[in-house]
This record gives C-alpha cells, structure tokens and sequence, in this order.
C-alpha cells in the first residue's frame, strides 16, 4: 500500500517530535547528574544525659453532698427517678392522692384490696319506646319507664309526672334502614319526641335502638361475691372497715379507678379495676343487685 504525500508528512512530524523529546529529557538527566550533591545537615546530640521528669498530679476538689430533706409531705413521700409516685385527682373532693411505687415503700398494704369491677354499662334515658300500634293519624307508642320497669302505650300529648318528661310528638313513617350485610330497606319507624322537664330539652326516641344519656355506670362486688352494687364516678361506700371511692369510670376499655381507704393502710389504695374475667364477656344483668 503506498503512503500519500499527506501520511509521509505526518510521520516525519512525529518523528520530529520524538527526537526532540529524546534531547530534552537527556540533556535534563545528565544535568542532574553531573550536579554536585547538596551538603546533609549534621544532628547536633545534647552532651547533658536525659533526666525524667515527673508530672505534679492535677489537684481535685471533692464535694459530699448532703443528705436530702424530708418532702413536704412527711417522711411517707417516697419516689425514684425512674418510677415516680402515683398520683391521683379527685374532681369531687378537689384533692390529690398519692401512692408511693410498687416495692419502694416500707408501708405496702397488708390486706387484700377486696372490691372487683364486674361490667361497665352506658346508662340508658329514662324512657324508652320500644315500639308502636294503630294506624296512620291515631298512633300510639309503647313505652318502657326504665326506673320501675313498666311498659305502657301513650300517644302524642301524654305526660309522665314520675319521670318529669313530656311526649310532644309521636310518628310514623317509613324510613331508610341499613341492614347488616344486605341492601338497604325501607321499614316503618316510630320516632317520639320527648321534652326533658329537668334539663329543658328535647329527646327523640326511636324504637329501632335504645337512648343513652352519654353517663357510664358500673356493677361491683365484694371479692368473691355475686351480689353486686351499682356505681357512677364521685360514689363514696363502706365494705366492712374499708371505704371505696369511685374516682373515674371509662367503657373503652371498660375499668374503674378506685381508691381505698382503711385503718389498716398508711396511705389510700388506689388502683384501676377491670372486669373479672369469667364476666368480661358476658353481656347480661348481674343476678342480684343492691344499692347504698
């Protein structure tokens, strides 16, 4: 293949610059070379022999603390920096309780705590419709007096003296209703309204769910018992030595706070009560009740 006057031009370029390279880079090498070496610096030795010294320790300040002073509360207000004392409100007394932590305490009770939660239960209105009868412009409702247990059929204009409500308004008429897992259906309903004489205000009722009035009550019993007795928070009650006070009522989950007093404890009781658990299930009236 013969080379064109172009690649002969290029080569020879090259071949330029290589020689050149090559006479820089050895006349720089035997520059180097023929240099006379630089003088090395002589290390001048200390003619004295090397004494240790030793270091003065740092000087420490010790501080003791004193012990700390009895709290206002006397020598039974006992806590820890990672298991404080329990500490209680009582909206009605408008007092505080305070329970030293569980094994920091010389004084823990000596007795068993002898009340247990049996249910918790939404209080229902004092009225109830629980359903209707007649025809169309003469209906009449059938009523539950949750107090006495009475069941009776009034109509619209009807006053009940003993429960101090009033029925204004009584119909009739078909509504949408949800049925569970199923279409909604169109169903009659009877839907009441009733003045309240006591809070001034107006309660509907309908017969297809019971009313509540948004207050929780619950059923207690002496430990190991069966009858029980009913209770709502601020109750004050006397179980042989010992007084309870139901301090707080909640429904989900279902607990009561109560605090215990006796002449055996140096300090109230307070605990948090669930349901017994052969009880926590089931959802049907204690077998007996009592009241204070």
């Amino acid at each position: 293949m013969t080379a064109t006057s172009s690649d002969k031009v290029l080569i020879g370029t090259a071949l330029v610059l290589t020689l050149a390279s090559a006479v820089v880079f050895g006349m720089r090498t035997w520059r180097d070379a023929s240099a006379p070496p630089e003088p090395v610096t002589r290390v001048q030795l200390s003619i004295a022999p090397y004494i240790p010294a030793a270091v003065d320790a740092a000087a420490v300040k010790t501080d003791t603390w004193t012990p700390p002073i009895a709290q206002s509360r006397g020598r039974d207000w006992i806590y820890d920096t990672f298991t404080p004392p329990e500490i209680f409100y009582s909206a009605r007394s408008r007092q505080f309780t305070v329970r030293p932590p569980t094994g920091l305490s010389e004084d823990e009770p000596s007795e068993a705590f002898g009340l247990e939660l049996v249910s918790v239960r939404p209080e229902p209105f004092r009225l109830q419709l629980i359903g209707y009868v007649g025809s169309d412009g003469n209906w009449r409702g059938t009523f539950e007096n949750v107090r006495s247990g009475e069941v009776f059929l009034a109509a619209a204009g009807r006053r009940v003296p003993s429960l101090a409500l009033s029925i204004k308004n009584l119909d009739v008429r078909p509504q949408p209703v949800e049925v569970a897992r199923s279409m909604t259906t169109r169903q009659r309903v009877a839907t009441a309204v009733v003045r309240d004489e006591i809070t001034g205000r107006d309660v509907t009722l309908t017969h297809r769910e019971r009313q509540f009035t948004g207050t929780l009550f619950a059923f207690v019993a002496a430990a190991g018992q069966s009858a029980t007795r009913e209770v709502r928070a601020g109750d004050t009650f006397t179980l042989g030595d010992a007084t309870y006070r139901i301090d707080a009522i909640q429904n989900s989950p279902p607990a009561l706070e109560v605090t215990k007093e006796s002449p055996n404890l140096t300090l109230p009781d307070v605990r948090t009560l669930t349901p017994r658990e052969s009880d926590a299930s089931e959802d049907h009236e204690p077998p007996a009740t009592y009241q204070q």
